[in-house]
């Protein structure tokens, strides 16, 4: 720890670590955000005949909220746009109101109180999960009726106003509405003891291009009004009262942070290419429409992965086939003519959906139970309102529709019949869609790459998930610390299958794609593509560093890099190899 001597006081240097959410370099005077105190909302009891006043009361708080996020929406932000759309969606959701009201009716409390403790009962259920994504998804909760809150309490969050220009600003969590707002005094950075790298917060700092870091629970005692700050969003690293050396350092840092930028950038438009000239199709992964726009914004070629489980993780409920089928079609038009990869539900073990069969099972090892496509196809008329929502969709785009978990030639067949029972009455009830969808599975088990061969005789497309097919052909649970160590996709096992299942694809003319972890780590792009991989799916922030890495080397140092690697006997002695060529 530095001592830096200021007049008559001294000042401490704190380097502090936290996740970077949002990439850049930032510095400034710090704003510490006041904390709302809106937490204490009074208990009070109510007469039956206040019931009524009160609810009313409840509407227009709620006409108000929405009037407010149409205000601060005023910008052509496309996914800022889609996140407040959310929100209102949130506000007019008939289940969640009819819970407010029962609770404020039955136990005769103020609305106020009835409304807080609703979505705190939410968020707090959402968070038990155990799901990173559910977590974040409640923040959202919170921000929006927490909104609704104030407003019948006539409170106010902290004045925008206040905060000066160009400050790096801290706080213990902030609201995606915040964000929107703070944006207009063009912070230099921000730092938050709470939140997610995929809450909104964090996808509207991306947007907005302000430096991120988030998740230093101790941000708040080690900072104060008045501090200097340096923020490397690249990093995760926050330094609060840097000397001059690291002030020195910053300016270096930033001068190169913004070379690279513009280096990166010229790669947006362009087609990924090899040096040689080999074509690689880059993809993005997204859970939501306002990823898909952020995809299209940085150049993916279209989705590689739409985890659809997510949005009924985030709406807590099953979304019915109208639902889905305006989300869907949203991305299927934000994306034009790029092929959008939709991936049915996921459900089960890790991915949480409000199935009331699932909520309520007892499974030793959810991981190897009732999950994925299994769930599908003993839950028919899920599966079925998800795929009429989908053809119905696809008349909008390049739709094609992917299975998960599949492991079996009859898992495939029955949903295969299934598909072709909605065509039928989609036709029947003269409802149009594409003949033209495209069908494959993801291959995430040792069983589904072994018989790859009989998979690619029927469908169109592979997607290898590298996560689940480690976790599951090493028998490692990377979420487990005393065994995440073994957990590593790069191990001679996995390579040997991906290149057997590239192999049995190649001779069926069926493309293959890669969607885990491994497809936007330069070692892992770099292996697989000498074993014949020609489409990754990955982050879209991630999307030029990619098209950038594989410009700068031929197909033949690809290949012999993956002829080396699938000679070598360990994951760390393959992750040198990878090393060696990319430096």
């Amino acid at each position: 720890m530095t001592v830096l001597a200021r007049t008559d006081i001294f000042i401490f240097m704190k380097i502090l670590q936290g996740v970077s959410a949002s990439a850049g370099i930032g510095a400034g005077t710090v704003f510490i955000v006041p904390e709302t105190e809106q937490t204490a909302v009074d208990k009070k009891s109510i007469s039956k005949s206040e019931v009524e006043s009160q609810w009313k009361r409840f509407l227009q708080a709620v006409d108000q909220v929405k009037k407010d996020l149409r205000t601060i929406d005023n910008s052509d932000d496309k996914e800022q746009t889609a996140i407040f759309e959310a929100y209102t969606v949130m506000l007019d959701d008939p289940v969640f109101t009819e819970q407010i009201k029962k609770s404020h009716e039955s136990n005769l409390t103020n609305i106020e109180y009835a409304v807080y403790e609703q979505y705190q009962l939410a968020a707090e259920a959402m968070r038990s999960m155990g799901d990173a994504y559910l977590s974040q998804r409640a923040d959202d909760i919170c921000d929006v009726f927490g909104r609704v809150v104030n407003v019948l309490l006539e409170k106010k969050r902290f004045d925008v106003e206040a905060v000066p220009e160009n400050a790096v600003i801290i706080a213990k969590m902030l609201l995606p509405t915040d964000a929107v707002m703070l944006a207009k005094r063009n912070p230099a950075a921000v730092v938050l003891a709470e939140g997610g790298v995929n809450s909104h917060f964090a996808i509207l700092a991306r947007n907005y291009a302000i430096p991120a870091v988030l998740g230093i629970k101790d941000i708040l005692q080690n900072a104060a009004d008045g501090d200097k700050a340096i923020v490397n969003g690249d990093t995760g690293s926050v330094i609060i009262n840097p000397d001059e050396v690291k002030a020195r350092q910053y300016e270096k840092d930033r001068a190169a942070e913004e070379k690279r930028e513009k280096e990166l950038a010229v790669f947006k438009t362009k087609q990924a290419l090899s040096a040689d000239g080999e074509k690689f199709g880059i993809f993005a992964n997204i859970g939501s429409v306002e990823e898909a726009e952020n995809a299209y914004n940085e150049g993916a070629d279209g989705i590689g992965l739409f985890r659809t489980e997510f949005l009924f993780m985030n709406a807590n409920r099953i979304l019915s086939e109208d639902e889905q089928y305006d989300v869907y079609s949203k991305v299927l038009k934000n994306m034009g003519k790029k092929p959008v990869t939709i991936r049915t539900l996921d459900a089960g073990a890790d991915k949480v959906v409000p199935l009331e069969e699932l909520s309520g099972a007892d499974e030793t090892n959810p991981l190897l139970g009732w999950r994925a496509i299994r769930v599908s196809l003993a839950k028919v008329d899920l599966f079925k309102t998800q795929l009429r929502a989908l053809f119905r969709a696809s008349v909008h785009g390049n739709l094609r529709i992917m299975f998960p978990l599949v492991c079996t030639i009859e898992e495939l067949e029955k949903a295969l019949e299934i598909v072709d029972e909605v065509k039928a009455e989609l036709k029947k009830q003269k409802i149009k869609f594409s003949e033209n969808v495209k069908i494959g599975i993801m291959v995430e088990t040792a069983a589904a790459a072994f018989i790859s061969d009989f998979f690619a005789e029927t469908v169109d497309f592979f997607s290898i998930g590298t996560n689940d097919l480690t976790q599951y052909s090493l028998g490692v649970d990377r979420d487990n610390t005393k065994v995440s160590y073994l957990f590593d996709e790069m191990h001679p096992a996995i390579l040997r299958m991906i290149q057997q299942v590239v192999k049995n694809a190649d001779k069926k003319g069926v493309s293959v794609s890669v969607c885990g972890e491994m497809a936007s780590r330069p070692a892992g792009i770099a292996v697989l593509a000498g074993l014949g991989v020609r489409n990754f799916s990955m982050s879209a922030s991630q999307v030029c560093a990619a098209k950038e890495l594989l410009s700068k080397h031929t197909v033949k140092e690809f290949e012999a890099l993956a002829k080396k690697a699938l000679n070598t006997s360990s994951a760390a002695k393959i992750k040198k190899l990878a090393e060696s060529l990319l430096k």
